[in-house]
């Protein structure tokens, strides 16, 4: 059976560290474990989820595809169903940048073991970046998808230092260093949303009104610089 990703995950697929064991957090219908074992990225990964449903149907497709010996399935609640030192590298793709945080921050052990994470936050992955910086790691790769009309962002850290400006932790400093094909046209349908935002607080009076214009007119400020110098 030949098991095929959308753009989003393949992307994630891509980063994960070849030859040495993953474990993928929340992972629905269990289709990047079996793409890894399959295509022989990976010799073994665990696959957890905490909602019985997808972890069911996950199960189901790694019994159908005779996958059990490599694909080790847990149910439970993120990185609470492993120990530390199992995985090189650590997926979770598909939630908020708050709940990958808060992930991570719950079983530091296992964290603190892993060799590389591979993230895929909805939103707020400037506060992601930011997170890892803190916490010691460096961001090593970064990805951008286009998947179904929608762009996604995907983040590969390994432990280490960095410091980020401002600009590298909104818009990603693997990005900005090395530029990304899909760049422009995902800051340029960022720059639209945030343009449609400040129009619709024109007229709008109140500090907190004034406050959200001039973040907004900074942040379409830095788009703008990004998309000018090519960078």
């Amino acid at each position: 059976m030949q098991v095929k990703l959308n753009a989003r995950l393949l992307s994630v697929a891509k980063l994960v560290l070849p030859g040495k064991a993953a474990a993928d957090i929340g992972t629905d219908h269990s289709y990047l474990p079996v793409y890894l074992v399959i295509n022989g990225i990976c010799p073994a990964v665990i696959a957890t989820d905490k909602a019985r449903g997808p972890y069911d149907n996950a199960c189901q497709l790694v019994d159908l595809l005779s996958l059990s010996r490599q694909i080790d399935m847990r149910f439970g609640e993120g990185l609470k169903v492993l120990q530390p030192g199992e995985a090189a590298t650590i997926t979770i793709a598909g939630m908020g940048g708050y709940v990958i945080r808060d992930i991570l921050e719950n079983s530091p052990g296992v964290v603190a073991l892993a060799e590389r994470l591979v993230l895929q936050p909805q939103k707020n992955a400037a506060m992601l970046r930011k997170y890892l910086q803190d916490c010691g790691w460096r961001i090593v790769a970064e990805d951008i998808a286009f998947d179904h009309g929608f762009y996604y962002e995907i983040i590969a850290a390994e432990p280490g230092s960095m410091e980020l400006t401002e600009d590298q932790a909104l818009f990603g400093p693997c990005l900005l260093s090395q530029p990304h094909p899909l760049l422009p046209q995902y800051l340029g349908l960022k720059l639209a949303d945030m343009q449609t935002l400040v129009d619709q607080l024109e007229g709008k009076d109140g500090l907190e009104a004034g406050e959200r214009r001039r973040i907004l007119n900074g942040l379409i400020a830095q788009i703008e610089y990004i998309l000018g110098h090519g960078r």
